[in-house]
Order: C-alpha cells, then structure tokens, then sequence
C-alpha cells in the first residue's frame, strides 16, 4: 500500500466545517494541509431532498474570506449551498483532494495514519470535521411494522414522488418535519406525529429576520455552557416560520404531539396510547455522527461520542470541528465555522511551533 510523507494537518470532511478550518490554518501560516473528502465538496447538500431551504439567510450563510452571493430569495437552496462550497474550495486553491474515504483512523507514536483505499496517509494533527449528521437515526420501533408499510429516512426523500398514494405519517418535531409535511400535504393525508407540542419562531420580528435578532441579541454566540445555551439544550428544536401551525389551524394538516413508543404490523403506538394506521413513515428524526473508523483509545466516549473540550481532543494532535455546541450555540452552523476555525488552527499553530525539529510529540 502506498504511503505518502508526514504532513503538518490532514482535515477529513469538505464539508463547510472542514473547509473554513483550512482557510483558517492558511491564515495562521500553517500551510502543510490536506483536506480529504469520501465524495465530492458538498455532496451531502445535492443529496437532501430536491426543495430544501437552508433557514439561515444569505448574509449568515458566509465562509471566511469569501461572501455568499446574492440571490431571489432570502435564503439559499441546498444546490445554492452546494455551489457555493465548490467555489469557495476552488477559488481559494484549498488544498482538497476528493473521492478519499478514510476507513481507519490510528494513532501512532509521532502522530496519526488514515488509511484510505489509495494508501495511507500520515500527519501530525488531525482535524475531524465529518460533522455530526451523518448516519441517520431511526427509532427501534421502525423494526416492528410490516413490509406493507413504506418507510424512509428524511436523507432518502427527494420528491413527492418518492411517496406513495395513502396516508403519511411524517415523525420529528423539528424544522425537517415541519418542512416535508407541508410539501407532502398537497397530494396525501399527512399527520405529523411531534414529541412534544411543537414551538414556533416567527421568520420575521419588526420586518427583520428572527435569526437576525438571535444574533444582536448574543443568543447564537453564546457559550455552549451559559445558561441560556443550557436552556436551549434542554427544549425540542423550534420550528423557524408559522406555516405547519396555520395548515393544522386550517385543517390540512393533523399534529399528534406525541413520541412514536411502538409499531406493530401497519400500526404504531404514540405515548398517548393512540395509534396510527399510515401507508408511509416519513422518520425526520435526525442524525448521529458515525465515528466507527475512528480506532484511537480516548478519543470516543461509549457510543462513539467524540470526547473534547471546545473541538480539543484529550488525545494530542486529534481535532474536532462543526460538532453541535462545540464551543456556542452556533457551532454546527455555516454562521458559526469561522469562531470554531479560528480556534482550532491558533491551536494547531502553537502546537507546532512547540514541536522539536523533524516532529515527534
């Protein structure tokens, strides 16, 4: 297998957080990078279902050193999103080298080794910027209902088309949810089965964007452990506009504001004790990072949770980036990369800079 020479810093994910933390290190004078993606720059994007709309407006939607352009609407569309992070990887000369999957992830005594189907390649630092929503999680109770029944994941949706004729049950309470249930109801009886009574946001406060005033107001800067973000981590997702509330006002769409807790056949239980009889299962219930090729005793907590304090591993040289409440409120946003970026390549800098010659920890 082929092995390539020592490198400063290998960052796995082009994502928008692996992306700004390159940009980042370049900044610092840390030039020595390779980003590595599985896929394509920003192939998860062109693969979300056709409509999507990012809730963060364009001006909130930048990367470090380059601005998301301007567009007919207020916010960008996942193929918009996606443009934008191929541009931005390309205009800048990232240094990205696409269709290289890492399968393992080791330590070894003066650094790391990933190995990829191409060979393996070995750096002093590592940056993990994967992101959090990668493997989609589906209640246990998706196991206990028949083949009758059509089941998908969110991240498998595309189109109504994917929909079968019938009733639709679309599970999660969030603005997925919110979003696919209302695109659906024009052509199928939808019920959207939340856990708990669903919290609306308006998508617009004194004609200005909400988000806007989440911003000025310090609430999406907020460190993760104030008590304002405690807050926020202890209540469902808020769903950003009013539109789901005034279709189930209106009747077009019906809220069952209760857990999925069993299925059995072509019915599944709600924690009420009520049941529910859909010809779809439309599961928006999120996602969870896949962190199996990750072989590196410390770096994971049981159930592959990454182990960090503010995107800094216990293990020296291992890195996090784009994780929810990573260091604020806003660190998994597009909004919320460059305060994380900044912080982990001044990190990595100070780091080298304590390195005797030739390396080594």
């Amino acid at each position: 297998m082929n092995t390539e020479p020592e490198i400063q810093v290998l960052v796995i994910g082009a994502g928008q957080a692996g992306l700004g933390t390159a940009y980042r290190l370049r900044r610092e004078g840390v030039h020595d990078v390779l980003v590595v993606e599985a896929g394509e720059v920003a192939q998860s994007w062109r693969e979300r279902w056709a409509s999507l709309q990012l809730f963060t407006p364009r001006r909130f939607s930048s990367l470090p050193g380059r601005r998301f352009p301007p567009g007919p609407t207020r916010s960008p569309s996942r193929l918009e999103m996606a443009d934008y992070l191929v541009s931005y990887a390309t205009s800048l000369e990232l240094p990205v080298r696409t269709r290289t999957p890492v399968r393992r992830l080791v330590r070894r005594e003066h650094g790391f080794v990933a190995a990829t189907p191409s060979g393996e390649i070995r750096a002093r630092h590592v940056v993990v910027a994967t992101g959090a929503f990668r493997r989609p999680r589906v209640p246990a109770a998706a196991g206990g209902l028949s083949p009758a029944v059509h089941q998908l994941h969110s991240s498998q949706y595309c189109t109504p088309d994917d929909v079968p004729p019938g009733p639709v049950l679309v599970v999660g309470g969030g603005n997925s949810a919110a979003q696919l249930a209302i695109e659906l109801s024009d052509g199928h009886e939808v019920t959207v089965a939340a856990p708990t009574e669903p919290r609306f946001l308006p998508e617009d406060v004194l004609g200005v964007s909400s988000y806007w005033w989440l911003l000025v107001s310090g609430i999406l800067n907020a460190g993760a452990s104030t008590p304002v973000a405690r807050f926020l981590r202890s209540r469902h997702e808020a769903i950003l506009g009013r539109e789901l509330k005034r279709e189930v006002r209106a009747g077009r769409i019906r809220l069952a504001p209760h857990r999925v807790v069993a299925a059995d056949g072509n019915r599944l239980r709600l924690a009420d004790g009520s049941t529910e009889q859909p010809r779809t299962v439309l599961w928006c219930t999120g996602f969870e990072p896949d962190t199996a090729w990750i072989a590196i005793d410390g770096a994971l907590a049981d159930g592959g949770a990454p182990v960090h304090s503010k995107g800094a591993s216990p293990v020296a040289g291992l890195h996090w980036m784009g994780l929810p409440w990573q260091t604020r409120v806003n660190s998994s946003l597009v909004d919320g990369v460059d305060r994380d970026a900044r912080r982990t390549a001044r990190r990595i800098r100070r780091r080298e800079r304590q390195l005797p010659e030739g390396g080594g920890w």
